[in-house]
């Protein structure tokens, strides 16, 4: 076995330890409650305006929503309605003139990094 096995408390009579240190999660464990908390009521708030709400229709048809970003797995594109292009189609966008951005010139470095690249270099 090794020497750590052999001793488990060998560690005590060193003059380096103190005392023990514990570690403090309470931050941890409040923002873990805080994200919970908040999961839970967005699932609640769901399940509300999904069944006991007079807008549950609404809430309960898949074709309601942002479709234009609505992933293949989430609804697949077997059965649904058309895409409405309407308002797409009145659209005008003015020309824009360009613009050219230029950075503003950069000064050179110092002299003592200049000479130290030199000697960098001949290394």
């Amino acid at each position: 076995m090794s020497a750590v096995f052999d001793e488990r408390n060998a560690y005590l009579s060193s003059p380096y330890f103190k005392k023990h240190e514990y570690g403090d999660f309470t931050p941890f464990y409040i923002a873990v409650t805080i994200c919970t908390v908040i999961g839970i009521s967005i699932f609640l708030l769901n399940i509300v305006l999904g069944c006991c709400s007079r807008y549950s229709g609404y809430w309960n048809d898949r074709h309601t929503g942002n479709r234009w970003i609505v992933s293949l797995w989430t609804a697949t594109p077997h059965q649904q309605p058309a895409l409405d292009y309407t308002e797409l189609q009145d659209i005008y966008i003015p020309p824009q003139q360009q613009v050219e951005y230029h950075h503003p010139p950069t000064p050179p470095p110092p002299i003592q990094f200049q000479e130290l690249k030199k000697k960098e270099s001949d290394i």
